[in-house]
């Protein structure tokens, strides 16, 4: 909660003083001293460094009531004289008088600084000093007590001639009334005002006596307010005998109420009799025996009459002081009345008059929907009170276009947003955009922004994007603001298009975005890529493009801006591969055919021959033979075999029992069986050379025991 001007008339003198000695302190002032000596006039005394003329002294005087007088303002100017000091500072609540004003201005102009209660409360709230939930709380208790004077009406003290048997509180009936009425027609409390109290009293009678009855004396008090209405023994409620003992004592009482009515029911004599008659048939005994010593009369209250203002409304309540039972009588307010503060409500709010009005009852609220020349309205209005329950106004938007159109002849509105009770407009005029702000229930306006015209942007915007990228010849095509003041601008162009946020105040480029069209990709690309040509060309996050020359195909990604260029993928054309295989064959002797070409991480080719058989690795991109393995056919190992064992052992008749090729190791083993011996040799797949070799004769003991050795061996 803040400082106000109320809550400090609300605060004691002590309170005062030590809020000021707080605020003192917290504003850089050294040792704040409480000056108690009346004579000096003053109330502080306070230490503060100044930059250029270093320590000051300042005496400082606080006045909590009354306007400060140019008599007080020359006696503290003698007080600061007096301490020493080199300056002051006056603080008066409430004020100064103009003569002090005037003596301040012209004699102590830059000694005494004056302060008044604003700028004591400026001061206490820049500081962010609390305020004291003691002060909120007396606060709360004055206005609550001056709404509770102003709702009891000018009621008068009404002296009677004896004393009241009940008590009576206007108060306590006006609340019970106020709570009735409250949840009877949901009308809030503080509209329900009381005008006049009626009291009507009835007398009664206080009446002491004795009795004789079976020898034995009885005493008591007895009560009398009507022939039928007879209580006998006072004794036997302890609460009516206390207020019978109170009455006793009293000869005269009083009542607040605006007037008296008095009622009786029973004569002084008419009371002696019924309660001798009610006493003689509860005792059983005869009237002779029954004494009264002493009678009082007293004021029994009897009902209340209240006259209330209920709203603009009235009402009346009759209030059974006996049985507690409240009658209310109030009726609705006509049709036509509630039309009439609809009415009124339009001309004040909108100060406009109402061109078409409807009225819907719901329980106890009427609601009034309608429209004034530039607003649709709907007011809610309590049907007995005639209190505003809520009120909708909204300005209709061609009153807000026209609204516009006058402001700003030659401007022409850009955007336009509604949320909730207002309407942000942004108008385009030919030297800014201005952005404004519409209440659209009251249809007041102020101008949130003034903003550099886009076009001037857009220039600014266009210069810098042509120096720094390849695309030339940008337009401005649209533009929005957001959050009020950001602006976001379109330029294109064939070579492609930037988008451009920019603070509208003062033009500054905040971020960009560059995206070249296909075309400029193209030519980006061929522009480093000479004779190589685009065969597709796709956008995602960036160009991608694949690109063909004689030889080889290129895939590329260039991004959006047209800046970044990079290679994804180099790799020769398959025919270019399969011509550098077979011209390797070629050179290396090898008649072989070409089975299979596939590209990996780099180009396999897989060849098949009479004699040879292998793979070749060639360099993805480069054409390079990476790696070879040319390897002999079984049917050359065979062949070759043969030819070497008919040279060395003139063996004709050689049949072949097994050959079996292990590349991984790079030999085959083969084992021949002729007329003579069986032959057994390792030889190197690549070469054709014979690594080991072993003859075994077909017959002997000492054959067949080699031959298992020898199995062994060539497996």
């Amino acid at each position: 909660m803040e400082w106000t001007v109320k809550i400090l008339n609300s605060a004691s003198d002590g309170d005062i003083i030590r809020i000021v000695q707080g605020l003192v302190e917290s504003l850089g002032f050294k040792e704040a001293e409480r000056v108690r000596a009346k004579e000096w006039k003053i109330d502080f005394i306070a230490l503060r460094e100044d930059p250029i003329s270093g320590l000051e002294k300042y005496a400082i005087k606080v006045k909590t009531k009354g306007l400060a007088s140019s008599k007080e303002v020359e006696e503290f100017a003698e007080a600061i004289i007096k301490a020493k000091a080199d300056r002051g500072i006056f603080l008066s609540v409430s004020g100064f008088t103009k003569d002090a004003k005037v003596l301040l201005e012209r004699e102590y102009k830059g000694k005494i600084i004056p302060w008044d209660g604003e700028r004591l409360v400026k001061e206490l709230n820049d500081k962010k000093i609390p305020v004291a939930y003691e002060l909120v709380e007396r606060l709360k208790k004055e206005e609550m007590g001056k709404e509770e004077e102003k709702r009891m009406g000018m009621l008068k003290v009404i002296r009677l001639d004896a004393p009241l048997l009940y008590s009576f509180s206007p108060n306590k009936v006006l609340e019970r009334v106020v709570s009735v009425i409250e949840s009877r027609y949901k009308i809030k409390r503080e509209d329900i005002f009381l005008e006049e109290l009626v009291v009507e009293l009835s007398t009664g009678y206080v009446i002491l006596w004795s009795a004789k009855k079976d020898t034995k004396e009885v005493k008591d008090k007895a009560v009398v307010l009507s022939r039928e209405e007879v209580i006998p023994f006072v004794s036997g409620d302890v609460e009516l005998e206390r207020k019978v003992s109170r009455a006793l004592l009293e000869s005269e009482s009083t009542i607040k109420a605006s007037e008296v009515e008095i009622t009786s029911a029973i004569s002084q004599n008419e009371a002696v009799i019924a309660l001798k008659l009610k006493l003689a048939d509860e005792l059983e005994t005869p009237q002779t025996n029954i004494y009264l010593s002493s009678r009082r009369k007293v004021y029994v209250p009897k009902k209340a009459l209240l006259n209330l203002k209920v709203g603009i409304n009235s009402a009346k309540a009759e209030v059974d002081l006996k049985t507690n039972d409240i009658k209310i009588n109030m009726a609705p307010l006509p049709k036509e009345k509630l039309v009439e503060i609809a009415r009124e409500e339009c001309k004040k709010y909108l100060g406009e008059d109402t061109e078409e009005i409807s009225v819907e009852e719901k329980d106890s609220v009427a609601i009034i929907s309608g429209q004034t020349k530039r607003f649709v309205f709907r007011i809610a209005l309590h049907v007995y009170s005639g209190r505003v329950v809520k009120r909708k106004s909204k300005m209709k938007r061609e009153a807000i276009f026209s609204e516009i159109a006058k402001l700003y002849p030659d401007g022409e509105v850009i955007f336009f947003d509604e949320k909730e009770n207002r309407a942000i407009v942004d108008v385009m005029t030919p030297k800014e955009v201005v952005v404004l702000e519409f209440n659209l229930e009251n249809g007041g306006h102020r101008v949130v922004a003034n903003l550099i015209h886009p076009y001037q942007i857009a220039n600014s915007a266009r210069n810098i994007i042509e120096r720094n990228f390849d695309i030339k010849g940008l337009e401005l095509v649209d533009f929005k603001l957001h959050n009020t003041t950001h602006l976001e601008l379109l330029l294109e162009s064939v070579d492609g298009k930037i988008k451009v946020n920019a603070d509208g105040k003062t033009g500054d480029i905040i971020d960009y975005f560059v995206e070249i069209s296909p075309q400029k990709a193209r030519e980006v690309i061929l522009q480093k890529y000479k004779g190589w040509e685009i065969k597709k060309l796709e956008k995602n996050e960036a160009y991608e493009a694949e690109l063909e020359n004689d030889k080889s195909i290129l895939r590329i990604s260039l991004s959006k801006d047209g800046k970044i260029l990079n290679e994804l993928d180099r790799r020769l054309k398959i025919d270019v591969v399969r011509e550098i295989a077979e011209k390797f064959l070629k050179e290396k002797g090898i008649s072989a055919t070409i089975k299979e070409i596939k590209l990996n991480e780099n180009w396999l080719i897989k060849f098949v021959g009479e004699e040879r058989v292998g793979e070749l690795v060639i360099g993805r991109s480069s054409g390079e033979i990476l790696k070879s393995d040319v390897f002999l056919t079984e049917i050359a190992i065979e062949e070759s075999y043969k030819r070497y064992i008919l040279e060395k052992f003139n063996e004709k008749n050689l049949n072949t029992e097994r050959i079996v090729l292990y590349k991984e190791k790079g030999y085959a083993v083969i084992k021949l069986i002729g007329d003579k011996s069986v032959y057994y040799a390792k030889i190197d797949l690549r070469s054709g050379k014979i690594l080991e070799e072993d003859r075994l004769p077909r017959k002997g003991l000492m054959a067949k025991i080699k031959k298992i050795q020898l199995e062994a061996k060539y497996k």
